[in-house]
């Protein structure tokens, strides 16, 4: 037994010996940076607000937030007419403008990138592509993404503001960002057709047919992609193929369009807003089946345990198991929408103009902030309808930081003293 120990450990000497020798002719083996789109960088997992309804899942939560009011305001910035719903990562906010102060005769869209402690540029305002009425801003694998409404979906590096890649879609008609989902982005052309582009190349990698031809964002996550048509109809794709899984259409019925499918307790809530069914209908991600449908006349937020629906101004948070009410609140004007969960918080898009902060436990008020003037007594206020205007509407928060679109094109920004 012993020669051939000797034996083996002369062996392992040597491969020992040899490993050595070539590390000091080599040097340590370095791991590849990771690719540009591909994964999701660290600041971005956790205390992170991606774009539109926080991130792939709209469901409105920002994982590992930790802002909390009362705040006080760190700075304020104009930027013509209008912002978009902000991109928060890090110590860093983007949105997408309209800088057309109102003496230009139409829009002008760009992309910004600000220092979020500040308010600085981080680098000049990007003028977009196809500069048109509509474009909106999203974050994913450590790129920004902007889409125009003629279809133009560019990538952009958000530490030097420098441009990616571009493409251009044939015949779209879109209203939302796109969105980034384990190296790819997905959306919908607004004329029956949804995508999956590479988000590293913008390379398409499927096209799929779908049912309706209407504005309406995408979402993602592990069960696949989901684009909703208001309750009218609704399809489920594979994510790697776009090959229907499966889809839910009511025949011959058209109506309004353009508020997402939200993911969350484990299903897809795709709301109808027809006048004569103001409701929300939740889904089972896995089978498709009709679970429960609540009265809502805006898209729910989801928190810990927690669903949050609104219908005509009365904010229930309602529990995701035995869906009875632990508290509501009631918008003066009768029209709300919850915009934001982050840090044991609920925000508010109260339509008399303000932002309104409540605890997410008991619904008591701990904090608010006038955004816009009050509404005329007496005037017709539509209950949510984010496809409007040159922007989806929405706030961010990163690194115990909000930032909140106000009135006439500012973004604001709030922090501790």
């Amino acid at each position: 037994m012993k020669p051939t120990t000797r034996r083996s450990r002369t062996r392992l000497g040597v491969a020992v010996v040899s490993a050595a020798a070539l590390l000091a002719v080599t040097g340590p083996v370095r791991a590849a940076a990771p690719v540009p789109g591909r994964t999701a960088t660290a600041a971005e997992s956790t205390d992170a607000t991606l774009g539109y309804r926080a991130d792939s899942r709209a469901d409105s939560t920002v994982a590992g937030a930790t802002a909390a009011p009362p705040y006080t305001k760190l700075w304020s910035r104009d930027f013509g007419t209008v912002v978009s719903a902000p991109v928060a990562v890090g110590d860093k906010v983007y949105a997408v403008v309209n800088a057309d102060d109102g003496t230009e005769g139409g829009p002008r869209m760009m992309l910004v990138g600000l220092q979020a402690a500040s308010g600085k540029d981080l680098w000049p305002a990007v003028l977009l592509e196809q500069n048109e009425t509509q474009a909106g801003v999203s974050y994913g694998g450590g790129l920004l993404y902007t889409e125009t409404s003629r279809g133009t979906i560019s990538a952009w590096d958000p530490a030097t503001g420098r441009q990616k890649w571009s493409v251009t879609l044939d015949s779209a008609s879109m209203q939302f960002p796109p969105v980034w989902y384990d190296g790819l982005l997905y959306l919908q052309d607004g004329n029956g057709t949804a995508l999956a582009l590479r988000a590293d190349t913008g390379a398409r990698v499927w096209t799929a047919p779908l049912s309706q031809h209407a504005w309406a964002p995408t979402v993602a996550d592990s069960s696949g992609v989901w684009v909703g048509f208001d309750g009218i109809g609704w399809h489920q794709l594979d994510l790697k193929t776009g090959a229907e899984l499966r889809r839910f259409v009511v025949p011959d019925v058209s109506g309004a369009y353009g508020n997402p499918v939200v993911l969350g307790a484990g299903a897809a809530w795709t709301r109808s807003s027809d006048s004569d069914d103001e409701t929300v209908t939740a889904y089972d991600e896995k089978t498709g089946k009709a679970l429960r449908k609540l009265p809502a006349d805006a898209t729910p937020a989801f928190g810990p345990g927690r669903v949050y629906v609104a219908h005509r101004g009365e904010v229930r948070a309602l529990s995701t198991s035995t869906y009875k009410a632990a508290w509501t609140y009631r918008s003066s004007v009768d029209v709300a929408t919850v915009r934001l969960v982050a840090n044991g918080y609920v925000y508010v898009d109260d339509a008399d103009g303000r932002l309104v902060v409540l605890d997410q436990q008991t619904g008591a008020v701990v904090w608010s902030y006038r955004r816009y003037p009050a509404p005329v007594p007496g005037a017709f206020i539509p209950p949510e309808d984010d496809w409007r205007g040159f922007v989806v509407p929405g706030i961010a928060t990163a690194r115990g930081r909000l930032f909140v679109p106000g009135a006439e094109g500012t973004l604001i920004a709030f922090g501790k003293a």
